[in-house]
C-alpha cells in the first residue's frame, strides 16, 4: 500500500492512505452490480462464452491498471479508477461461472462446492504471499497478468465437450430465484456467515493486545494467525469436507457442534493461547463448510442453468452485504465499548437457528420427493 501510494502521487499520511484504499476498492461497487448482470445474462450468452469474456475482461482490467502505474511518467487517477471499476465487473463473474460449471457436469455436491471455495481461499492466500517475493514493484504488479494469461489462451483455444451440451431448462414458475421463503433463509444465513468472519477478525487483534503484543510484533502475530486460519480453511475445504459430504445427515449437526463450541471456547480464551487457536479452528470448520452447504440447498430446487446463475448472483451479493454488515457491527461495538463477544454470540445463535430451520426444510423436501 505505501508503494502504491507513492506511485499514485500521494504521501503516506493516514488521510492519503485512506484515499488510496478508497480508489483501489472501487471494484467493490461494480462487483455488486456485476453479479446481477452475470446472473441474468449467463444463460443467454452461454457458459463458455461468458467464461471467455470474463477472463479476457479481467486480464484487460489488470493490464490497464499496470499500464496506468508504470507506462507513463504521470499516473492518471481517472485511468486507475476506470481499471478498478472494470476489474469489479469481470471478477464478479467467476464464482457464478464456477458454480454453474459444476451444475453442467452434475457435480453440485457439498464436496465439489467446498473445493471451489478452497480454490478461492488459495487465491486469497497466494495474493499477499506474492508480496514477500524479492521482486521490483512493477514485476510484482505484473504477476496477476502472468497468472491469468494462460487461462485466457486456454479459453480461446479450447472448446470443452460440456460447453455444447444441451442445458436443462426446467420451467418452474412456482419457485423464482429470489422470492421463496426458503431461499430468503439461505440468504440470511449467507449474510450472517460472512458477517461473523468480519467480526471475528476484528476480535483477534484486541486479544493480541491482551496477550501483551504491541506494534509491529502484534502485526506479525496477527498475520500469522490469519495464515493459520487460511491453511485450516484449505485443509477443511479440499480434504475434510469432501470426505464428510458422504454422510449428508451428519453435516448440519457437525456445523452446529463446531459453531457453538467455537463461540463458547472463544469466550473462555481471554488469556489462553491454545484455547484461542482451538476456538478459531472450530469456527473455521463451520465457516468453511456452511457456504457450500447452503449453496447446495439453494441450487437443488431447480436444475436449469439460468436459475442457478441467478441464485449464485444473489448469494454473492449476500456475502458482500455480510462483510459490510460485520465490519459496521464490529466498528460500532468498538466505538461504544461493547465486547465483540456479544455480537459474535448473537450472530452465532441466529446462525444456529437458521441451520436447524434449513435442515428441517431439507428433510421435509426429501420426504416429498
Amino acid at each position: 500500500m505505501p508503494e502504491l501510494s507513492n506511485l499514485l502521487g500521494f504521501s503516506q499520511s493516514e488521510k492519503d492512505l485512506g484515499l488510496v484504499t478508497l480508489i483501489l476498492n472501487l471494484n467493490l461497487i461494480t462487483y455488486w452490480f456485476g453479479v446481477k448482470f452475470w446472473g441474468n445474462r449467463l444463460s443467454q450468452l452461454g457458459l463458455w462464452t461468458s467464461t471467455r469474456i470474463a477472463v479476457g475482461g479481467f486480464l484487460a482490467a489488470n493490464v490497464l491498471f499496470w499500464l496506468s502505474l508504470f507506462a507513463s511518467e504521470q499516473t492518471s487517477l481517472l485511468v486507475v479508477g476506470a481499471s478498478r471499476l472494470l476489474l469489479g465487473v469481470f471478477s464478479s463473474a467467476f464464482v457464478i461461472l464456477a458454480h454453474c460449471h459444476l451444475s453442467v457436469v452434475n457435480k453440485t455436491n457439498l464436496g465439489q462446492l467446498a473445493k471451489t471455495s478452497g480454490a478461492i481461499t488459495i487465491g486469497r492466500l497466494l495474493g499477499p504471499s506474492l508480496a514477500l517475493l524479492p521482486l521490483a514493484t512493477n514485476w510484482l504488479m505484473f504477476s496477476p497478468i502472468l497468472l491469468v494469461l494462460p487461462a485466457l489462451l486456454y479459453c480461446l483455444s479450447t472448446t470443452p465437450p460440456w460447453s455444447s451440451a444441451k442445458q436443462q431448462q426446467t420451467q418452474n414458475h412456482a419457485i423464482t430465484p429470489s422470492k421463496s421463503w426458503h431461499f430468503k433463509s439461505i440468504l440470511s444465513l449467507a449474510v450472517l456467515t460472512t458477517s461473523l468472519v468480519s467480526i471475528v477478525q476484528y476480535y483477534i487483534l484486541p486479544q493480541l493486545f491482551n496477550f501483551g503484543y504491541q506494534g509491529e510484533q502484534a502485526s506479525k502475530v496477527y498475520a500469522s494467525l490469519l495464515l493459520y486460519l487460511s491453511v485450516a480453511l484449505i485443509v477443511y475445504q479440499f480434504f475434510l469436507l469432501p470426505v464428510i459430504s458422504r454422510y449428508a445427515r451428519l453435516i448440519p449437526s457437525l456445523f452446529l457442534l463446531f459453531l457453538g463450541s467455537g463461540a463458547m471456547l472463544l469466550s473462555l480464551s481471554v488469556a489462553t493461547w491454545w484455547l484461542l487457536l482451538l476456538a478459531l479452528a472450530l469456527l473455521a470448520f463451520a465457516i468453511s463448510g456452511l457456504p457450500s452447504w447452503y449453496s447446495q440447498q439453494a441450487y437443488q430446487t431447480n436444475p436449469s442453468l439460468s436459475f442457478r446463475a441467478k441464485r449464485s448472483a444473489y448469494l454473492a451479493r449476500a456475502h458482500t452485504a455480510g462483510y459490510l454488515l460485520g465490519t459496521a457491527v464490529a466498528s460500532i461495538s468498538l466505538l461504544l465499548s461493547i465486547p465483540l463477544l456479544t455480537p459474535i454470540w448473537l450472530f452465532s445463535l441466529a446462525m444456529i437457528g437458521l441451520i436447524v430451520h434449513l435442515n428441517r426444510q431439507a428433510q421435509l423436501q426429501a420426504t416429498l420427493t
